[in-house]
């Protein structure tokens, strides 16, 4: 797997949210759903069903990341209770 980097808005959001990078490097691994940027061919949106234990609910994940051959930079991570909007 290529080397995982995380942008500082992606790290204030996920402090933000209780998440902390195991869970993102997780999702990344073994993504539910990816879909790839119509306008950048290296940005994808990975999506993540996970059970939040601080909330007691079923969330998902969304984390934005631009990929090279090198690295997956994450951009940001969204948390959000909005399953069958997103998912």
């Amino acid at each position: 797997m290529k080397k995982i980097i995380f942008s500082t808005h992606a790290l204030l959001r996920m402090a933000e949210r209780g998440i902390v990078e195991r869970e993102i490097i997780s999702a990344i691994a073994n993504p539910d759903k990816v879909e790839q940027s119509i306008t950048n061919s290296n940005r994808f949106l990975i999506k993540k069903l996970y059970f939040s234990k601080r909330f007691q609910k079923e969330h998902l994940l969304l984390i934005v990341t631009e990929s090279n051959q090198i690295v997956i930079k994450v951009i940001t991570v969204i948390d959000t209770l909005k399953i069958s909007r997103h998912f």
